[in-house]
């Protein structure tokens, strides 16, 4: 039976593996879901207002976000540190560009009255989804705060393993 300790980079990796795949499902359901409705564009897809568009909560969810913090707190070595920042230096430029590209459309009334025929998303809506979803972006920088903590952490115990492996005169 393998040790607890031993499977720990491994559940590190899958977790970071886990929070990378929501991204990129997020970023294929954003770019590439488009359907044959010639209504159906970046900004209203951005805004999931009906074309079974799920980008915006596959991307603003807990699995993206906790993921790779976890993977740092429960194997906090350099390589998973490292694609903990990525995972989640790649959460926060889609997100960004997603909650823009939804509350552009939002704020947009004369677009979408033109283009559907009526507004699907008014601007409070728009500052709503904007605001929540500026709330899912600072968890993510909480969860970089934490990665770079962890490192801090491994380097305490590392000292401590050093100190404790000296001998005592």
């Amino acid at each position: 039976m393998p040790s607890t300790h031993r499977s720990r980079p491994a559940v590190a990796a899958v977790l970071i593996a886990c929070a990378a795949v929501f991204i990129a499902v997020t970023l294929s359901q954003w770019l590439f879901g488009a359907g044959v409705d010639p209504r159906d564009d970046y900004g209203s897809r951005a805004a999931g207002i009906g074309f079974a568009d799920v980008a915006r909560q596959t991307l603003f969810s807990i699995v993206p976000v906790a993921a790779p913090a976890a993977a740092a707190w429960l194997h906090p070595g350099r390589v998973i540190r490292r694609l903990a920042q990525v995972v989640y230096g790649c959460y926060i430029v889609t997100g960004v560009l997603l909650a823009l590209s939804a509350a552009m459309y939002g704020y947009d009334t004369a677009t979408q009255l033109a283009s559907q025929g009526e507004v699907w998303i008014d601007s409070r809506t728009a500052t709503e989804r904007l605001l929540l979803d500026g709330v899912w972006l600072v968890l993510a920088v909480v969860g970089v705060v934490f990665v770079r903590w962890s490192r801090t952490r491994e380097q305490f115990s590392i000292l401590l393993m050093d100190d404790s492996a000296s001998p005592k005169e």
